[in-house]
């Protein structure tokens, strides 16, 4: 999609997908974490914001409204949103907060999920040719890599652990799972840049790529499938258990 413009520091895209509001935390998100709106700056105004992302003053108040619950946005009446901290680095953003108001949905995108990235690494085991492995490994080289790097930047992980989920279910040869796959990748970005900021997630998903490379690579259909289950429910479990905390808290 083309980039629309709206008067604004940061080139915000057309939502076009499911979860309007969703979709415009996860852009203003990105684009706080990018360095166009310093803490202290103003985002841009509703009216602009409305016309960048092509959706209703609803949906733009809705996800305004989630930024400033998180803490990101200080919300003046009159004046417009204010950034109070930067996502990046260790990210700052109160993940007990974000999960109490989104949790329920979290999880059930991530069961959605799972079932995808299960059919897709079976196909992928059953029917991936030598260009589809070559394209696998290296998918799951560059996310290693990426989260190896000292300076490595969230965001730039997390869009290398979407390219590897992509590329398992390009793997299969079909043409509507990589859609579905791709369209779900949309909806869980901030979610996900989230659950792999948390201590030793980076690492378990370099390990657990690992395993569903190699049974896609051994024609291993249900070990793959199994792999691929196996790893998004460890971030189900996890969910489950930090909501816990934050409960007991």
């Amino acid at each position: 999609m083309a980039p629309r413009k709206g008067g604004g520091k940061h080139d915000f895209r057309t939502i076009a997908r499911v979860s309007p509001p969703e979709q415009v935390r996860t852009q203003i998100m990105q684009a706080i974490a990018d360095g166009a709106y310093p803490i202290g700056s103003m985002l841009p105004s509703e009216r602009v914001l409305c016309e960048s992302f092509g959706v209703s003053r609803v949906s733009v108040r809705e996800a305004l409204a989630g930024l400033e619950a998180l803490g990101v946005i200080k919300i003046r009446h009159g004046k417009g949103a204010i950034v109070q901290e930067r996502p990046g680095g260790d990210y700052a953003l109160p993940f007990a907060d974000y999960l109490r108001l989104y949790r329920s949905d979290i999880v059930e995108l991530l069961k959605v999920r799972r079932a995808l990235d299960e059919l897709a690494a079976a196909e992928a085991a059953e029917n991936a040719d030598a260009k589809a492995l070559r394209r696998l490994r290296e998918a799951a080289k560059a996310f290693s890599t990426a989260a190896e790097q000292d300076s490595a930047v969230l965001s730039d992980v997390a869009e290398r652990d979407e390219q590897f989920h992509l590329e398992v279910a390009v793997a299969g040869g079909g043409k509507l799972l990589p859609r579905l796959v791709e369209e779900l990748n949309g909806v869980l970005t901030q979610s996900r840049q989230l659950t792999l900021a948390q201590d030793g997630q980076i690492a378990r998903s370099v390990k657990e790529h690992r395993m569903i490379v190699d049974a896609i690579v051994s024609r291993d259909a249900e070990g793959a499938r199994s792999a691929a289950g196996n790893h998004i429910e460890h971030i189900v479990a996890w969910l489950a258990a930090e909501d816990e905390r934050s409960t007991d808290g």
